[in-house]
């Protein structure tokens, strides 16, 4: 099982490339308000997170989902069943 601390530094590399102006991410930070990742690179984050982890993340949990702390849980979550 991958440690949360690791699972958050994932999500902060996989969101590099949705982040030109290079905002702070925290876990605090909202996918899409803060960070305003639209929903294209959302499922593009989301894809990456599950063939790294070899994971499925249901689409009902993906929706739920709004903030990168939030994210972290969940991959955390999955990975631990």
């Amino acid at each position: 099982m991958a440690s949360n601390n690791d699972i958050y530094s994932k999500v902060c590399e996989l969101l590099k490339p949705y982040n030109p102006e290079s905002r702070p991410i925290s876990r605090q930070s909202g996918i899409v308000s803060d960070l305003e990742v639209d929903s294209v690179a959302v499922f593009d984050l989301v894809m990456g997170l599950e063939d790294h982890y070899d994971v499925s993340i249901p689409m009902e949990m993906v929706t739920d989902i709004k903030t990168v702390g939030e994210l972290v849980n969940a991959i955390q979550q999955l990975t631990s069943e």
